[in-house]
């Protein structure tokens, strides 16, 4: 038996995990990174401001994110600060953002310090204008910090001035600079800068006798780095890595060959397509010209399955032509994907099963991309049984 997992985002990851968790090793192929890397974050199955009654955890889920090692999906479903302004609801989160409801009815400090994407004041006054603030009675006041140790590090990257504070001199600036500002708050709230590797939220935490944590993190910030450090210790235990950018995959005698640069091949049993969406770029957006200036979408790589988008869907090519943005608006990018059958292997190639981002019409959240890699892993290990 022999299983390939196409994409290292959050799909691929738990399909890989459920697969070990089942006695099978897989090769995972992944080279750059995707929206997974992109995320905020905080943990939904849906679009949170449609969010309505606590979504019940599948237990394969809950392990699968304790094994990743960084996230937290606990009973209560938090609420977060985002790096925008807004307090919002989730079904889980990065460790290191603040759960606000664990500091309802407090007072919360919002860091205030010279960064230039960040202003203390403006978001502590939003975060206390949020409904929730109001409903609950929660304080959030701007507090100053002396948390920048060289001028330089008004203007760095997010990402370079979340991973200083993995240093231990770093941090030990940062508890002092806290420490320093002579506020005793119930609460920190920071931006997304507390640590890639180290555990920098629950260290200030345990150091300080109060919770310190983050808002949510803007695209390319800390919590889509977290997730792939994270991600690569855990592939190391339970999969074998290739780093390789797949070029093609061809259904072979009722198994998959899968072509990757720069040409070597290898055949599996069957495959978990797990390479994202359009935001990841595991389905491109192409303008032609032979089509008067339409723009359709296709695979990034040569692969046997047909796009789809609100059903529709191209037969025998992989690419859907002349979309009409004006028609269908721009959620479109948010729509499109591969067309799966019912037990969600592609239309037309059993074996070949679909997770994700890369799947049409399915919500882009953070838990609904596991929970996909856990059911694409799970049928394909059925299929493989069945036909072996």
């Amino acid at each position: 038996m022999s299983i390939a997992v196409i994409g290292g985002g959050i799909a691929g990851v738990a399909a890989a995990h459920e697969l070990a968790r089942s006695g099978e090793r897989a090769t995972v192929f992944h080279q750059h990174a995707g929206a997974s890397a992109l995320y905020s974050g905080a943990l939904d199955f849906e679009v949170w401001d449609r969010v309505s009654a606590l979504s019940v955890v599948d237990p394969a889920l809950a392990e699968f994110s304790s094994a990743l090692g960084i996230w937290e999906l606990g009973s209560a479903a938090p609420r977060v600060a985002t790096f925008e302004g807004n307090v919002r609801p989730a079904r889980g989160r990065d460790r290191a953002l603040l759960d606000l409801e664990r500091c309802a009815g407090k007072r919360v400090a919002v860091i205030d310090l010279d960064r230039d994407d960040w202003d203390g004041p403006l978001l502590a006054k939003s975060f206390a204008g949020s409904a929730w603030a109001v409903d609950t009675h929660t304080k959030f006041e701007a507090v100053r910090v002396r948390g920048l140790q060289h001028n330089f590090e008004r203007r760095t990257s997010v990402y370079d001035f979340a991973a200083a504070h993995d240093l231990p001199e770093r941090f030990a600036f940062l508890l002092a600079a806290l420490r320093a500002s002579n506020a005793a708050p119930d609460a920190w709230l920071c931006g997304p800068w507390l640590g890639v590797e180290r555990a920098v939220a629950a260290e200030l935490s345990a150091s300080l006798g109060v919770p310190v944590g983050e808002t949510t993190s803007a695209p390319g910030g800390a919590a889509g780095a977290r997730f792939e450090s994270a991600r690569d210790r855990l592939l190391s235990r339970v999969a074998a890595v290739e780093r390789a950018r797949v070029l093609r995959i061809t259904a072979n005698a009722g198994a998959f060959r899968v072509e990757v640069e720069p040409g070597d091949a290898r055949d599996f049993s069957a495959v978990v397509l797990a390479t994202g969406g359009v935001t990841a770029g595991g389905v491109a957006l192409e303008r032609s010209f032979e089509r008067r200036g339409g723009a359709g979408f296709r695979l990034s790589f040569a692969a046997p399955v047909a796009i789809e988008l609100g059903g529709e869907v191209t037969e025998g090519v992989s690419s859907l032509s002349s979309i009409d943005f004006v028609e269908r608006g721009l959620g479109a990018l948010l729509e499109v994907g591969v067309a799966v059958g019912e037990d969600g292997a592609a239309r037309g190639a059993p074996g070949l099963f679909v997770a994700g981002d890369a799947r049409a019409g399915r919500p882009r959240t953070a838990l609904v991309a596991a929970q996909a890699g856990l059911s694409a892993a799970q049928r394909a290990l059925a299929h493989v049984r069945r036909t072996e």
